[in-house]
């Protein structure tokens, strides 16, 4: 008995060594673990490249916590709290909180979440350039479910297959009321689950019917949408360039997304930017109020600085023959309209054979109508081309598209890559106009707009900044050409005009 007591002293010696060595290796573990995660973090701030945040996205959450490693994941819960990325809320069945805030991340996939997926119960995919969710449907108990500032035009599919999702914010999308969209919320069984429902500041879920619809049908449902009704002082909500009074200084902003309006308040009137977190910035109307008031106050209230710019001359012989031919083109084509948020009595655009040709083989019914009236019109095209060559004979090869207008006024707006051109195109106006009337003005600055003189004259501007007809007396006849490149790469956008600036 003697030697027990002894021994027992020996075991617990033993036990308390290797109780401090497993401590000391548990600690060691945390840091390793909290220095892993937080080099996973810092790549997700720091490393603007896609492929690296998304990797390290996917290392953080798959550090899911191991029952013989308690201290390990307490380290990553305490390193991951309050970061743009990973996961949130652990506990020791799977997290329920899962983050992938702000990581530009263009795919989703499930490969990105911890894998308990059927325990997560609050998915943040906002600040992202998401369209689609696949395998969204393995989240069964899924309630909260935020998409804010993503690319999507239509509710995600599976939504309906999530039986307890109460809160969905989708705010800041592309989202359309089509008919899958409707369908989806206000035919049986819909989402029957459903609390909160976010829509703001999507810019083609804006009416007031919509919103009422939405709040009849759905009267259990907290629904928030940016309604744009009624519309401010001298414009219509959805307006098109045709419906804009060109004198407006209003009208002349309008082509401008909000996001350039706001911009413009930093960049012209340095007011503070707003901040990717945070409040939500006020919608479009108020943000063109503010605006125009900014413009007000630097004395500025419809007539921005005009400057001038001549085009090149045309020679006189081929105006002539053109003219003839414009006449002869609008007798055939009364009142005929291809462009309808353009203001014009007659609008027809002409394609080159190169850009249709390769599409015949294939039966297109657009390659056929551009063929046949390009062979109606080819006397036109050939002569256009010829003037065009005499001021730019690299652009009268490369052009591919010709609009032939007849009345053309006002219209501020700003051409986009898939309806007009890959950069700067040519005008060249007809008629019996005053000269130094009806020219193309451009916004050059904040504060400038520049009146391109076309009156026998081909005129080069960059149809990506607002532009429009300036005033001309209606009663006389005017005719346009406008010659424009559809294919080959984007030029990039750097002068609105080109040419000698004159005073105004």
């Amino acid at each position: 008995m003697a030697c027990a007591a002894p021994a027992a002293a020996l075991q617990v010696a033993r036990e308390d060594l290797q109780a401090s060595r497993d401590a000391r290796r548990r600690e060691q573990a945390e840091r390793r673990a909290a220095r892993q995660v937080a080099k996973l973090h810092n790549s997700l701030r720091c490393d603007a490249r896609p492929r690296v945040r998304l990797a390290a996205a996917e290392a953080v959450a798959s550090m899911s916590p191991s029952p013989t490693d308690c201290c390990t994941s307490s380290a990553q819960n305490r390193t991951t709290e309050g970061a743009q990325a990973g996961r949130a809320g652990e506990q020791s069945e799977g997290p329920v909180v899962v983050s992938l805030f702000g990581l530009d991340l263009l795919e989703f996939s499930l490969q990105l979440l911890p894998r308990s997926w059927a325990k997560i119960r609050s998915l943040d995919l906002s600040h992202n350039k998401l369209s689609a969710l696949p395998g969204l449907e393995r989240l069964v108990s899924l309630t909260e479910l935020d998409l804010c500032r993503n690319e999507f035009k239509g509710l995600p599919a599976s939504l309906p297959l999530l039986p307890e999702l109460a809160k969905i914010n989708i705010s800041r999308n592309d989202l359309r009321p089509s008919l899958d969209f409707l369908k989806m919320l206000l035919q049986p069984p819909g989402l029957p689950s459903l609390e909160e429902l976010d829509l703001t500041l999507n810019r083609k879920c804006y009416t007031q019917d919509l919103a009422d619809l939405l709040r009849s049908e759905l009267p259990n449902v907290a629904v928030r949408m940016t309604v744009t009704f009624p519309p401010p002082p001298g414009a219509k909500v959805g307006e098109g360039a045709c419906d804009r009074d060109a004198s407006l200084l209003r009208s002349q902003l309008e082509p401008f997304t909000t996001l350039q309006l706001r911009r413009r308040l930093v960049d012209s009137f340095g007011e503070e930017p707003y901040q990717r977190v945070g409040p939500s910035p006020p919608p479009r109307a108020e943000v063109m109020d503010h605006l125009l008031e900014r413009y007000r106050m630097a004395g500025i209230e419809e007539e921005r600085r005009l400057v001038r710019v001549n085009g090149t001359p045309v020679e006189k012989e081929l105006l002539d023959q053109l003219l003839v031919l414009l006449r002869e083109w609008a007798a055939r084509h009364e009142h005929h309209q291809e462009r309808p948020n353009i203001r014009a009595q007659t609008y027809m655009i002409l394609r080159s054979p190169t850009e249709f040709e390769k599409k015949l083989s294939v039966g297109s019914r657009r390659a056929l109508t551009a063929q046949k009236k390009y062979e109606q019109n080819e006397k036109l095209w050939n002569l256009a081309k010829v003037a065009m060559a005499s001021v730019d004979p690299d652009f009268a090869a490369k052009f591919t598209g010709l609009a032939v207008t007849q009345g053309f006024r006002g219209s501020p707006h700003i051409d986009t890559t898939n309806t007009q051109g890959t950069g700067p195109f040519y005008g060249l106006a007809f008629g019996d106009f005053a000269d130094g009337t009806g020219g193309i003005r451009v916004e050059v600055d904040a504060m400038t707009v520049a009146e391109v003189n076309t009156k026998g004259r081909l005129g080069k501007v960059d149809g990506r900044f607002p532009h429009w007809v300036a005033p001309y007396d209606e009663a006389c006849e005017r005719f346009s050409l406008i010659f424009y490149q559809t294919e080959g790469a984007i030029v990039p956008q750097s002068s609105a005009v080109f040419g000698t600036i004159l005073a105004g």
